[in-house]
């Protein structure tokens, strides 16, 4: 969640919904099926990234959301969008509440659906929505557009296949850096950390590490305010050294995050910074990394103490 988020225009997308409708109705000029290319949407570049990969050129991808200073949450689709969603065969959401605005738009398409956290991480409304910060949620992906892609153009099965185990086999590395971090984390004295929202959380619980404020972190991510006792607890576990270190989602500025952290950094309290959406010039994988070999630093710093 970005800070000054706008309530959702339900009216606008239900207009786009009509529109996207209308196209439906029309029918498509060709289908994938008949050996024409497939067409993917995806709400957001990472999954436009993972289709990409596995479709490779047998078909186009366009990302809706590809930039950084777009939240998903309150992105209001043009009428060009609703368009493509519509005209697409194959569509990608994360679900669960996080882009409904594209579960709205896919309501009346023919396409096929995929909503990555209702339909292949067990995920509903309410969960938690940054799954793709969980380390088993790409791979899964990626397996699932083959058997999507490849009942469109069944001669291509063992294309995208060998394609998605290529994709797959490039996010070994984030594996790779998550051993080494909950090798570190064994050596701390705890292993409880704060965060400013639940961006990083999948990625925190895959290595080994647990969340001790979590009234205050749905607090904001709900867009109220934390409430002066969880505060209060917050500042007395920096100040006592309680925690191993504080998440900060530095695309949100609020008043209250800063204070934390400028607190943690005062009392020496290591803070990872972490992104809710993809950065420029970055892939998944080079996200991921990224973030996770600061934590990485931070932690032999810790343990070298």
């Amino acid at each position: 969640m970005f800070k000054g988020r706008l309530e959702r225009s339900l009216v606008a997308i239900a207009a786009l919904i009509g529109v996207g409708a209308a196209l439906t109705g029309c029918g498509k000029a060709s289908t994938s099926s008949n050996g024409h290319k497939i067409d993917v949407v995806t709400s957001t570049d990472f999954y436009g990234g993972a289709a990409k990969a596995v479709l490779g050129n047998k078909g186009t991808v366009h990302s809706i959301i590809n930039k950084p200073s777009v939240d998903p949450h309150d992105y209001e689709p043009t009428p060009v969008v609703a368009k493509q969603v519509h005209a697409a065969d194959v569509t990608v959401a994360n679900g669960i509440g996080y882009d409904s605005w594209m579960t709205k738009l896919t309501a009346n398409s023919k396409a096929t659906n995929i909503k990555v956290g209702d339909d292949l991480m067990g995920k509903r409304d309410g969960d938690n929505p940054h799954i793709w910060y969980n380390p088993a949620t790409m791979p899964k992906l990626a397996n699932q557009l083959v058997a999507t892609f490849a009942k469109a153009q069944p001669k291509n099965k063992a294309y995208f296949e060998k394609n998605a185990q290529t994709y797959i086999k490039s996010l070994k590395n984030i594996q790779t850096e998550i051993t080494t971090i909950k090798q570190l984390a064994q050596k701390l004295p705890n292993k409880r950390v704060y965060v400013s929202e639940p961006v990083f959380d999948y990625a925190l619980e895959a290595t080994g590490f647990k969340v001790a404020n979590k009234s205050f972190e749905e607090a904001i991510e709900n867009e109220s305010d934390p409430s002066p006792k969880s505060i209060a607890a917050m500042q007395a576990g920096i100040k006592h050294h309680k925690v191993a270190f504080f998440v900060n989602n530095s695309q949100v500025t609020s008043k209250t995050t800063k204070n934390i952290m400028n607190l943690a950094k005062a009392n020496h309290v290591p803070v990872l910074q972490v992104t809710e959406t993809l950065p420029a010039g970055k892939n998944y994988d080079q996200w991921m990394m990224s973030q996770y070999r600061q934590l990485t630093k931070i932690l032999k710093t810790e343990v070298g103490k």
